[in-house]
């Protein structure tokens, strides 16, 4: 590549710190954040916010971006970067400098006052700053510009080129073939769970077992670490420090071991990113929908199977040996896998869990789209919940207020939970073709054997970066178009077989 490349990547590499240095302080105010510095962080991570867009949206940027355009990609990282920095400057330089200052200030005071009101069951605590939020994000929708849905331009934040008119017919198929598996499911006896309702789970006994796990399909605990926090997430500034959370019920270790599983797979992937492309854009995970698809992976296909079970019951006995006194790995699995509608959305089984978004897409619309106002959220959150899965929330805790993701701003993220259980499942079937010719993937895993699917993952996926758009790099790994049908496919016969139900 020619000098002005060159000259735009060392740029793009300051950018990067600056946007690595946020991610650490973002973690930091989750995690470990004494309450009274809540302020002083608004003020630091607004500084760094508009830092990183001045010098994303300065003359010179757009003219060393121009002139590196004009040499031309010679290969195709440089194409990626191209693209990819492109679009960060078009996006950027939609938005004034004032609101992107505004824009973090409030993020940070807005997670502050969520936080609080999930602790208090409260939703006055934040309704003041969640319309804020939503006032700002109609802002950015309307600088950042779309065709028909002011929706739109969010959608594209999180998965380029996503719209409503793509995801309404998508969701509306997968709903049609959901409602009936659910129904079906809905008049057979569920698993006996009195083993795990009859027990207290330590916390100190769920974190060792959690962080025993992640190791063992793969996580590097001496490029990262687990912290608890009150929503799960993972983070960190690049492969050699990433960071995940999760959080305990002593009255239920499921949500701790499977929300631990879901970070792990998102860890991986970050550890598995292309090392030299550091501080360049085509070296950051593929969007977020490839994300979730690594995340869903680790957490349902591999980590609810039979065979994952069977492997991890000396780990359970391990750390609790008198709760599984005769528990066996079948019935960890049948437990693990139980279908029943649920209020929690990071709770909830395969089979109900897309439900949840759809339910947070149709809200999300109606918000800034102005058809829905704030005050009225609660209750229309309740009353979606029972005509999506027939149950109401009695505490605003475990309802409107169970995300951290509107008080962050992220409205458009929640579809990319679906998109990942596609590609997810996608994905698992072309590494199937490829690793399955002496013997399946689940006898594998029955031995503890991760390796392989890890190992595929980190060169048909990780190593890929953003290189390609996520739709072109699904195509690239498994020969195919994203499509719904293979999660149909999977997840009919998993609970076919479960609940020895014909849907």
């Amino acid at each position: 590549m020619g000098e002005a490349y060159a000259a735009l990547m060392s740029r793009v590499k300051e950018i990067e710190t600056v946007g690595q240095i946020q991610g650490l302080l973002g973690w930091d105010q989750e995690v470990m954040m004494p309450p009274k510095a809540a302020p002083l962080r608004a003020e630091q991570l607004a500084w760094l916010s508009t830092t990183s867009h001045s010098m994303m949206v300065d003359d010179k940027m757009g003219e060393t971006l121009a002139a590196a355009e004009a040499e031309g990609a010679d290969d195709e990282v440089a194409a990626g970067n191209l693209r990819l920095i492109r679009d960060a400057y078009d996006k950027a330089t939609k938005k004034p400098v004032d609101f992107v200052e505004r824009f973090a200030r409030h993020k940070s005071k807005s997670i502050v006052s969520w936080t609080k009101a999930r602790e208090d069951n409260d939703f006055s605590i934040f309704r003041d700053d969640l319309a804020e939020m939503i006032d700002l994000c109609r802002e950015l929708a309307g600088y950042l510009g779309y065709e028909d849905n002011p929706y739109d331009a969010l959608l594209d934040i999180y998965e380029s080129g996503l719209t409503v008119a793509q995801v309404d017919p998508l969701f509306a198929g997968l709903r049609e073939a959901l409602v009936p598996l659910i129904a079906a499911v809905g008049n057979c006896e569920n698993p006996d769970m009195s083993w795990v309702t009859s027990n207290t789970w330590p916390e100190a006994g769920q974190a060792q077992l959690s962080h025993e796990i992640s190791a063992a399909i793969g996580f590097d605990f001496d490029a990262g670490r687990r912290d608890k926090s009150t929503h799960p997430f993972c983070g960190g500034s690049n492969p050699d420090d990433v960071r995940w959370t999760t959080r305990y019920d002593e009255a239920e270790p499921f949500g701790s071991l499977y929300g631990s599983l879901h970070e792990t797979g998102h860890g991986l992937y970050e550890q598995g990113r292309p090392r030299h492309l550091d501080f360049q854009p085509a070296g950051h995970a593929d969007g977020l929908g490839v994300h979730e698809s690594q995340s869903r992976l680790w957490e349902n296909q591999v980590g609810r199977s039979l065979a994952f079970s069977e492997w991890a019951i000396p780990h359970w006995t391990k750390h609790f040996p008198e709760n599984m006194d005769g528990v066996t790995g079948e019935m960890l699995w049948r437990s693990v896998n139980m279908v029943e509608p649920s209020l929690i959305r990071v709770e909830a089984d395969e089979a109900t869990y897309n439900l949840h978004i759809m339910i947070r897409y149709e809200i999300e619309k109606r918000l800034i789209n102005g058809d829905l106002e704030v005050d009225d959220l609660p209750d229309a959150w309740d009353d979606m919940y029972e005509q999506f899965l027939g149950i109401r929330s009695p505490t605003r805790s475990e309802g409107v207020l169970q995300d951290v993701h509107w008080s962050m701003g992220a409205m458009g993220y929640f579809p990319t939970y679906t998109l990942g259980n596609l590609y997810s499942a996608q994905l698992l079937d072309a590494a199937r073709a490829d690793l399955e010719a002496e013997e399946s993937l689940e006898d594998m895993w029955h031995r503890g054997e991760f390796e392989p699917l890890l190992q595929w993952m980190r060169d048909k996926v990780h190593a890929r970066g953003s290189i390609l758009s996520p739709a072109e790099l699904v195509k690239e790994a498994t020969g195919q178009s994203p499509s719904p049908q293979p999660f149909i496919d999977y997840l009919s016969a998993k609970v076919e077989r479960l609940y020895n139900v014909n849907a």
